[in-house]
């Protein structure tokens, strides 16, 4: 296969701040709030399996008036969720070429009423594992969709800021459903779960409300040939004080990248993001969708184990702080870019993480353990919501190659959600009281996985910081070491590089593209 590679920038316009900007930062602010429903969801399932309204309709009883939650079964409630991202995440290329952004995240909202409604009624297990199944369907929509029109619609030099929107919707997730966990965890009805899960009926309804209204991405629009409907979008999404010059520039910069896809496009396939350098940027891509905060989906519960007073209350607690490292990484992102946080981030995690290990070995049952235990995964989600959280959404969604990205996307978040069902299937088994019964020590695990991504990111994930999506394509095809991209010249020309692949066609596609230009 041949590799594009676009040199060309995403027309600067006059403006770069958020303000002159406030059109675009709206709607995507929008578009985000759909992520409030997966950091809700994650919060609560793990509070009902400390919750006793829940145990006493799902759970077993183990002595009188005393319900346990099954291990099997909560598996399953947790993991089923990962498996609806998994299956999202598969079929979002060919159906957002289809379909588009907006109408994925629509019939991702319907998937959501009925998702949360079998939920709420049921009272029996099976028909609950359907319903988790259906919301991890709508959550990896609401993921990928999001990502997806955040990264095609926003200008390079705030694309970092708008594409980590994503997490203070989880973040802000994860708080509001620890309040509410908080007020009802002492209910002994089965409303105490149920209001939890109504409120996520919230979410849906204010997109399809709003939906609407918003404009489809310039990019996907361009893709069906609707020019004048990528102008009308591209106009709504840019300041006011845009000139049509601005704006036709912007579009001929993202028409020249489809024209030369399109002319390669009979030797594109699912197999290309394996080769060459969209295999690398299929590497980069999967590390940063693997989630390395697996305690904070077990939260209540692994305080509750741990011996921690009041869990909920601590988990309030996590879940603050994680959403002021969230409000803070705006700011940090605009200022220091992707790779210089992410190094910190990685290596502050990796500390937290063997300074939980090490104490629970030593002193696995002492308040003290309990009340570092607190301390650190405060510190650990302080810094992972403002640094790792955020930019590892941002680099997913600009690595990949323009005429690969929702293929590329779709595999990296397979994986990734794949790591993420395999941390909530196995984690019962190694902190459950009857299993393993590891408590804290589970860090032993995740402080070397931090260690290793702390060193992936040093020597593979580079700097993306003002470079528009198709400029990016130049530096990997051209095979700029990830440290160098901050100060790389591009050049001056689009070209095409022979990237892999082999047959009787490469010079000939080469020199057929290049005279074009």
């Amino acid at each position: 296969m041949v590799g594009v590679v676009l040199s060309s920038s995403s027309a600067p316009l006059t403006s770069t701040t958020l303000r002159e900007h406030y059109k675009c930062f709206l709607i995507c602010v929008v578009i985000a709030l759909s992520n409030l429903q997966y950091g809700f969801d994650l919060t609560i399932v793990n509070g009902f399996q400390a919750t006793p309204g829940f145990l006493m309709v799902f759970g077993v009883e183990k002595s009188p008036g005393k319900f346990a939650i099954q291990t099997t079964f909560q598996q399953l409630i947790t993991s089923l969720l990962q498996v609806g991202l998994i299956v999202a995440s598969l079929a979002i290329g060919p159906f957002s070429t289809v379909l588009g952004r907006r109408a994925g995240l629509f019939i991702a909202s319907l998937i959501t009423f009925v998702a949360v409604t079998i939920q709420v009624v049921v009272t029996v297990h099976w028909p609950l594992y359907i319903g988790r199944l259906l919301l991890g369907i709508a959550n990896g929509c609401f993921v990928n969709f999001t990502l997806l029109y955040t990264s095609e619609v926003a200008p390079a030099e705030l694309r970092g800021c708008l594409g980590s929107l994503i997490q203070p919707g989880l973040s802000f997730g994860n708080l509001f459903a620890a309040v509410i966990a908080n007020a009802l965890h002492t209910n002994l009805t089965k409303h105490s779960y149920q209001i939890q899960l109504a409120v996520l009926y919230v979410i849906p309804v204010i997109l399809c409300v709003a939906l609407p209204f918003l404009p489809e991405t310039p990019r996907w629009l361009l893709l069906q040939g609707d020019e004048e409907g990528a102008r009308k979008s591209l106009t709504r999404l840019r300041p006011s004080s845009s000139t049509a010059s601005q704006i036709d520039e912007e579009l001929a910069i993202i028409q020249e990248a489809i024209r030369i896809e399109r002319k390669i496009s009979s030797t594109v396939a699912w197999r290309d993001i394996w080769k060459g350098a969209d295999l690398v940027k299929e590497d980069i891509t999967e590390l940063c969708m693997r989630d390395l905060s697996p305690i904070m989906w077990n939260a209540t519960f692994f305080f509750l184990i741990a011996g921690v007073e009041q869990p909920f209350m601590a988990a309030i607690y996590l879940h603050s702080v994680n959403v002021f490292g969230s409000l803070c990484s705006f700011p940090l992102t605009r200022k220091f870019g992707r790779r210089p946080l992410m190094l910190i981030g990685f290596a502050t995690c990796t500390v937290c993480m063997f300074a939980i290990a090490i104490i629970y070995t030593v002193s696995p049952d002492s308040e003290k353990s309990g009340k570092a235990l607190v301390a650190l995964l405060c510190i650990f989600f302080g810094m992972y919501s403002a640094t790792i959280g955020p930019l590892s959404w941002v680099v997913t969604g600009e690595l990949p190659s323009n005429h690969l990205r929702s293929y590329t996307f779709g595999v990296a978040m397979t994986i990734g959600f794949f790591f993420a069902w395999l941390v909530v299937f196995t984690m019962p088994y190694f902190i459950n009281a009857d299993s393993l019964n590891w408590g804290g020590k589970v860090a032993w695990l995740w402080g070397p996985s931090n260690l290793i991504t702390f060193i992936f990111t040093y020597f593979f994930v580079p700097e993306t910081k003002g470079r528009a999506l198709e400029e990016l394509d130049e530096l990997f095809y051209n095979r700029v070491p990830a440290r160098h991209f901050s100060t790389y010249k591009l050049q001056n020309k689009i070209e095409v590089e022979e990237v892999y692949g082999s047959g009787d066609d490469k010079s000939d596609s080469k020199a057929d593209i290049e005279k074009d230009v």
